[in-house]
């Protein structure tokens, strides 16, 4: 379980996945660990055989266990895999290997190895009745090695975020009491004067920008200053993510209840978190708001969605049949190549502007990124937060035609 010249940041999602190998591991107790564990060494094929695609193959293997709920698969920092199995599938995983072994048949790891499942370089193998111990002092120097964990468990990070240093910019983080408080406000407070609007536009031909759809959302920061201004809502993100929810349920009932008639009569979008697409309330909200033509968006955000797999493949099966449009929320240059349209069944992928976008025209990480959304057909990606024309040039030259941001909203006020 070496990881010394493998150790390299390359998934951005790897950091919060060894906190939960570490967590998952450490919940497991003795009479709990007839299963079976493979660590997948992808960080040791050669570059050309680790790109986003392969990456994604490498997982796609397994999804017939974890769809099953037989396997759990945690990605490392480094890109490499660990799944563990219920060692009744160990027939399942073993084929899973051996897939992923002719594929890579070419790579000079596997020189020296034939296509058995577990005499290989590519996969090591582990027993958490014999090995458990060796692989959770693995997880543990994972963690320890991380800037977001430090082999604490999440009491102690919840703890620790409650009573770290007031930013003085934006005040004490968010506590489980003030949660309670805010929650009774919004239950009273009339939530319309904290809702704001912003366009997703296309430009077509001409230049001109042809409206597609209408963000619905709270502002947080006008809530804050109403109901706690020296509460930093965001700085405990558990809690914070809480609060979504009830502000969730919100949002719902309001647009149930038809008082905005501009909604009737044009296509809209609300964020909203997985869980509340399985709650009780979504499915009265669907009973009285059903959408017609494909015309409400359901926005989320990439790391909901991985924190919980299967619910959100349970609960976008449901929402796209019953004719919602899905869109992923919040992605960063990072983590936009990990967030896959096709393979996640979502309609569009909102990347947000940054002006390291501007730097990487004309370069070979440019034309990467344009391949990509290339490939990733013309229309399905939204760039966000563009306050400029110029964010909108390099949209276009990436091969971006949907945008959203202060600058369109002008676009769309001057009409």
């Amino acid at each position: 379980m070496a990881d010394g010249a493998e150790a390299t940041t390359a998934n951005p999602l790897g950091s919060s996945h060894e906190a939960r190998l570490l967590e998952d591991l450490k919940q497991l107790d003795a009479g709990a660990r007839h299963k079976g564990a493979i660590r997948l060494h992808l960080s040791r094929l050669q570059p050309e055989h680790r790109s986003t695609q392969h990456l994604r193959n490498a997982e796609v293997a397994f999804e017939e266990l974890t769809r099953s709920r037989a396997a759990w698969l945690y990605r490392l920092r480094n890109s490499d895999l660990i799944v563990i199995f219920e060692r009744d599938q160990s027939d399942m995983a073993e084929r899973a290997v051996i897939k992923l072994l002719k594929l890579w048949e070419r790579d000079p790891l596997m020189a020296r190895s034939k296509t058995d499942a577990r005499k290989n370089r590519l996969a090591s193998w582990f027993d958490l009745e014999t090995d458990y111990d060796k692989l959770l002092a693995f997880a543990h120097r994972q963690a320890a090695s991380s800037d977001t964990i430090r082999s604490k468990t999440l009491q102690q990070l919840i703890i620790e975020r409650e009573h770290k240093i007031i930013d003085p910019e934006r005040g004490q983080p968010l506590t489980p009491l003030e949660l309670s408080k805010v929650e009774d406000s919004l239950a009273r407070v009339d939530l319309s004067s904290f809702t704001r609007r912003q366009a997703v536009c296309a430009f077509v031909e001409g230049g001109k920008a042809e409206l597609v759809f209408t963000e619905l959302f709270v502002s947080i920061a006008d809530l804050r200053e109403t109901l706690m201004p020296r509460t930093n809502m965001t700085g405990n993100p558990w809690l914070f993510q809480r609060l979504t929810q009830t502000l969730d349920r919100r949002v719902m009932a309001q647009i149930a209840r038809r008082d905005d008639r501009t909604l009737m009569r044009e296509a809209f979008s609300i964020n909203l978190n997985v869980q509340t697409l399985l709650s009780e309330e979504f499915i009265a909200f669907d009973e009285d708001f059903a959408p017609t033509n494909n015309d409400v968006i359901l926005e989320m955000r990439l790391e909901d969605i991985f924190a919980d797999p299967e619910s959100f493949t349970f609960a976008r099966d449901f929402v796209t049949e019953r004719g919602y449009r899905l869109c992923v929320d919040g992605l960063t240059l990072q983590t936009f190549r990990y967030a896959d349209p096709e393979r996640l069944g979502v309609h569009y992928m909102k990347l947000m502007w940054t002006r390291d976008l501007a730097g990487w025209i004309g370069t070979t990480v440019g034309q990467e990124m344009k391949a990509m959304i290339r490939d990733r057909r013309k229309g399905r990606t939204i760039l966000a937060r563009c306050d400029s024309e110029a964010a909108i040039q390099v949209g276009q030259q990436l091969g971006i035609t949907l945008f959203q941001g202060r600058y369109i909203d002008s676009l769309v006020r001057g009409r």
